[in-house]
């Protein structure tokens, strides 16, 4: 799968958070330093990469406008896009250090035990495979 660059990331990355579809024009208002034209250039190189969808189209104005989501394959491509990324650390960073700083990243008490927990999980998995 092909390395995502920093605007394909940007504009998958407010599909995701946002929760919602949305046109060219909702992701553009949503972050400071895009343009219209490079998100439609990167929606058109998404959509045929499979990584965005048209969820529908509704009126923007007087217009009609096309409103994308992100597909399950995006999130699957980014994760692999970070985990060749960590590759490219590991002899700097331990699985385990890069763990814990994630979990220090903006979480509840609430989410950050369903986390632990999650982990749990996998690494009882993993042990069970050894």
């Amino acid at each position: 799968m092909a390395q995502l660059n920093p605007r394909e990331l940007d504009v998958l990355n407010i599909l995701w958070k946002t929760n919602r579809d949305m046109t060219s024009t909702d992701i553009v208002n949503e972050q400071k330093g895009l343009t219209q034209s490079t998100v439609i250039a990167v929606l058109r190189k998404l959509l045929k990469d499979n990584l965005v969808e048209v969820a529908g189209v509704t009126h923007s104005g007087k217009v009609l406008s096309r409103t994308y989501r992100p597909t399950p394959k995006s999130k699957e491509v980014i994760k692999n896009n970070f985990a060749n990324d960590y590759a490219n650390f590991k002899n700097v960073i331990s699985k385990s250090d890069l763990c814990a700083a994630i979990l220090d990243v903006d979480q509840s008490p609430e989410q950050m035990r369903a986390e632990i927990s999650r982990l749990q999980d996998i690494l009882k998995d993993l042990e069970g495979k050894m």
